[in-house]
């Protein structure tokens, strides 16, 4: 996959028919896209497509580099990742979604088999419920690339220009838009923006906005190599890392293994974690785990909804809502919705936490107790609850807790009549609040030793409770099936302005933060190597929640607000990536966007002389065509992914086979837009699993960097 520059075709200015700024993992599923409708029916006049990629990674970026370290992990296993639409996006509403041959469109599982079988290499030799680096998620991402392009350029009418520069800035023009780089400057006539991450300064009134500037402050964990050098976090300092979640874990592992620290099977018969650390004299003294609820992100559950390789058929065994359903949002809406003008468009509004949460803790308490006592059980549950549901659609109680007491009354009084004991029963509160760190509001009731063993004690059985699966162990199998499987229902919620600007804000300061810690964390192999730090010492979670820090001449002191534990760094380091705000942004493209008016962030009015919510997402159509700031909209400049979240939710989502993804069905909507075909008519095209009449194996790689 080398670089090598096609300076015969460089000109000072090229003509284009497409371009793509970002070539991450959108953008490989956007050249699949057009792959598919391009082969199946080639342009009548030349059209070249110009793809930029500032990191040079063609089809996997920055975030997703191949060349990242080996110590950062995907969160999604191996099956379930996936580079190309398939079947499962046919459906009745649209037609003819063209689709290439089966080969061209592995899962990511069988695409490293594939390898495997190849190399022999042990990397690739991958089960279908591994959690893998996203390193290897990277390299696969780029051969697929490779191949789509490979596929458009032997396509009649069709050529690929690539070039390893940054876009900083997008004017109008006649016919379409000027891109520029530096130095250079494009014609084109469509322009799709696929930028992923970019980074972005942490907001002023935030804790790591009121750090910036001060000595021993890494504001950006990413890229981990170039953030995280030894001179910056020097071997042996005392380091703090703000948040638990993903970021951080990914900090964690390159501060200890990314610097020589070896994980080790323990000997059997010994009590202690599956592994433990063996120093190399290079990580941290002390590295000092901080965030608002003193916890970090829980072990995914071991996957056992996607044991097929080809991922799928994970969705035959995903959780279907009884509670939590669309059809009940719908009629919460119309007897309980508050109307709100969102941009001449009348939204009716629910408030999250009280028309929103009490379902979700009901569908889980359902999943829960189909496990520990069976379907009957499942059933009974559903015929007693009938009413009271029907109740809360028309007339949800003011407070969360009320509207749970509601549902759940039915629910306990089975659990009463059947006799079960209280470790039997399911306990939300004790899911939410894990170890009792909403107990004592202010004060400081718990000892730091305290919290830290309790900690301790908690990991090991996270990380037990998920090696026994997401559809074995009640409470993982709880939490996987109503958060993540039912996520689509979560966006019908919140997508759009679905609830009031105060209760979005709350969402975001409450509920999003349970979602990410609970069904959001890393893999079981990586929190593995979490517990074995925290067990050697090395990672210190004594602190607790409500963590305070203060700045002095040697660094920061850090004291925790529920124990009153106090520990002091030479080092801080943001340990999460900040949301996407276009005017705090480095990319020097999106504030020039700003600039020129062609693009406006979103706002969920406040109800009642209430203020605003501005998330930072850009105000987008259902076409993910931007808003600009005189309310027009131009159908050739598409924005997809991260720069919406906020106004649509889960945009960080990677491609998932076989299961109608949102991620391949806004490429394949841009895609049908560029090729001037909303179906066609007389159905697909063949694409029978063989290949048989589908379009050409793309032949070897020729890339061309310009």
């Amino acid at each position: 996959m080398g670089e090598t520059p096609d300076r015969d075709r460089r000109q000072d200015r090229k003509k284009a028919a497409i371009a793509i700024v970002g070539g991450g993992p959108r953008c490989t599923y956007a050249v699949e896209r057009l792959a598919a409708y391009f082969s199946a029916a080639p342009p009548a006049e030349r059209t070249l497509i110009v793809i930029f990629e500032r990191t040079g990674r063609f089809g996997a970026g920055a975030t997703h580099s191949d060349r990242q370290p080996g110590t950062s992990y995907m969160n999604r296993v191996a099956s379930q990742i996936g580079f190309a639409a398939d079947e499962s996006h046919d459906s009745g509403t649209r037609l003819g979604v063209p689709l290439l041959p089966r080969v061209l469109r592995p899962s990511f599982h069988e695409w490293c088999r594939v390898r495997y079988d190849e190399t022999g290499d042990p990397r690739y030799d991958l089960d279908p419920t591994d959690v893998p680096s996203r390193a290897l998620h990277g390299e696969a991402l780029r051969a697929m690339f490779d191949r789509y392009v490979a596929l458009l350029r032997t396509t009649p009418n069709v050529d690929v220009d690539l070039f390893a520069d940054e876009v900083v800035d997008i004017a109008p023009r006649a016919g379409g838009f000027s891109v520029a780089t530096l130095g250079r400057s494009f014609d084109v006539a469509r322009v799709l923006l696929v930028t992923g991450h970019t980074p972005t300064r942490p907001h002023p009134d935030t804790l790591p906005g009121q750090l910036m500037g001060l000595p021993g402050f890494v504001p950006a964990a990413y890229p981990l190599e170039a953030s995280l050098t030894e001179a910056a976090v020097p071997p042996g300092a005392t380091v703090g890392v703000l948040s638990l979640g993903l970021t951080a874990i990914d900090a964690i592992l390159y501060l200890t293994e990314g610097r020589g620290g070896r994980f080790e099977p323990c000997p059997d018969g010994t009590d202690c974690p599956p592994l433990r650390y063996v120093s190399s004299g290079r990580e941290p003294g002390t590295i000092i785990g901080l965030s608002p609820s003193g916890l970090p992100a829980q072990a995914r559950p071991r996957n056992d909804k996607a044991r097929d390789g080809s991922g799928r058929n994970h969705d035959r065994l995903a959780h279907r809502p009884h509670f939590l359903t669309n059809e009940t949002v719908d009629r919460l809406r119309t007897h309980q919705g508050v109307p709100n003008d969102i941009a001449g468009r009348i939204v009716r509004q629910l408030d999250f936490g009280r028309h929103i949460f009490p379902l979700v803790v009901l569908e889980m308490a359902f999943v829960f107790y189909r496990i520990t006592e069976g379907e009957a059980f499942g059933d009974g549950v559903l015929r007693a609850i009938e009413d009271r549901v029907a109740l809360f659609r028309h007339d949800a109680p003011l407070s969360p807790e009320e509207g749970i007491a509601l549902l759940m009354a039915p629910v306990e009084g089975a659990a009463d009549a059947l006799g079960l004991p209280f470790e039997r029963r399911f306990q939300w509160r004790d899911l939410f609040h894990p170890l009792g760190e909403d107990a004592v509001p202010t004060g400081h009731a718990w000892k730091g030793a305290d919290w830290g063993e309790r900690m301790v004690s908690f990991l090991r059985a996270d990380v037990r409770a998920a090696a026994q699966g997401n559809l074995a162990h009640p409470v993982k199998a709880a939490v996987d099936g109503v958060w993540r499987d039912l996520r689509s229902v979560f966006s019908y919620v919140l997508d759009e302005g679905g609830v009031t600007a105060a209760s979005q804000r709350d969402f975001a300061r409450v509920y999003h933060r349970h979602y990410q810690r609970m069904s959001n964390g890393a893999g079981l192999e990586a929190m593995r190597k979490v517990l074995a730090l925290v067990e050697a010492g090395v990672l210190d979670l004594s602190i607790g929640p409500r963590p305070s820090i203060a700045a002095d001449e040697t660094g920061f002191r850090v004291t925790g607000g529920l124990t009153g534990t106090t520990r002091h760094a030479s080092v801080l380091i943001n340990g999460r990536m900040e949301p996407f705000d276009p005017e705090r942004s480095d990319a020097p493209l999106f504030r020039n966007l700003l600039d020129r008016g062609l693009i406006r962030k979103w706002r969920n009015p406040g109800l009642d002389g209430a203020p605003d919510h501005v998330p930072g997402a850009l105000d987008l159509d259902p076409a993910n065509h931007p808003i600009a700031v005189g309310c027009g909209v131009d159908p050739r400049l598409t924005v997809i992914g991260i720069p919406a979240e906020g106004l649509r939710y889960f945009q960080l989502s990677a491609g998932r086979p076989g299961s109608d993804s949102g991620v391949f069905n806004e490429l394949d909507r841009w895609a049908r837009e560029v090729v001037g075909r909303e179906a066609y008519p007389d159905g697909s095209p063949d694409r029978s699993p063989d290949g048989a009449g589908a379009p050409r194996e793309a032949p070897a790689r020729t890339e061309r960097v310009s």
